[in-house]
């Protein structure tokens, strides 16, 4: 229908021409209206600029997963603690003991090492360290700590034991093979196992009348033991220790 005819409606009858007109322009009205909504997809557009963001706890579970990588290392790290025999943790180190020290990602820092007489330890960058008297595990604690404060940043130190001091003792008098043994290792060793390992008492030996004669200092210390009564409950185990003399007297009866 054309303006002119529009116009000419209206000069006649106003109000026809009016409502005329506004039905006519109502359905580009709603036209524009209905465009002007179609911005919707402005919010699939925001929608979808806000995908990425939710992918973002997928990266930072990658990058925590990336971090996580380093727990098989750690795991590598318990297992070879393991391995090098973290059981004997409780261990009292002494004179003489070889030890390993590992100090994991500083392969020039770990060595072995013998424990002096003095119960001194010569360790990379540390100098001498007193471990001689220490259980293992205290050791190592020590040890981390020395490194850590002065050269390392959390560093990841394993002590082990690779060869135990020679335990010498003797054993003379009425036993099956007098002589002088070495017990190495980190059991503790009895009396009547010492005396089992020289062949044991002899049919004429005085069971209740053993001596045991310890260097203490500059002294030498006496033990009268009554050996038949070592195996009786409630009776205190005498340990051998190194440079004991063992004296198994003869019966007379």
């Amino acid at each position: 229908m054309s303006k002119g005819f529009i116009f000419l409606l209206m000069t006649f009858s106003p109000r026809c021409g009016l409502a005329l007109a506004m039905m006519l322009m109502a359905p580009f009205s709603f036209s524009r209206a209905f465009s002007q909504d179609q911005p919707v997809s402005s919010d699939n557009a925001k929608t979808s600029q806000n995908l990425p963001q939710s992918s973002a706890p997928a990266a930072s579970a990658r990058e925590e997963r990336a971090s996580g990588d380093a727990a098989p290392v750690d795991q590598t790290v318990a297992s070879t603690a393991r391995s090098m025999g973290a059981a004997s943790g409780d261990y009292i180190l002494k004179p003489g003991d070889t030890i390993d020290m590992v100090v994991y990602h500083e392969p020039d820092l770990s060595m072995r090492a013998k424990i002096g007489k003095d119960s001194m330890v010569q360790l990379p960058l540390l100098g001498e360290i007193k471990l001689g008297g220490l259980t293992v595990r205290d050791a190592t604690v020590l040890v981390r700590k020395k490194y850590d404060a002065e050269y390392l940043v959390n560093p990841q130190i394993y002590l082990d034991i690779a060869g135990y001091s020679a335990r010498k003792f003797t054993v003379i008098g009425q036993v099956g093979r007098p002589g002088t043994y070495d017990c190495s290792g980190s059991e503790s060793l009895g009396l009547l196992e010492a005396i089992g390992m020289a062949g044991g008492f002899t049919r004429i030996a005085d069971r209740g009348h053993v001596i045991v004669k310890r260097r203490d200092g500059d002294s030498i210390k006496t033990l009268k033991v009554n050996a038949k009564k070592l195996s009786d409950p409630g009776v205190d185990r005498i340990e051998i220790k190194p440079g004991d003399v063992i004296d198994v007297h003869e019966s007379w009866y």
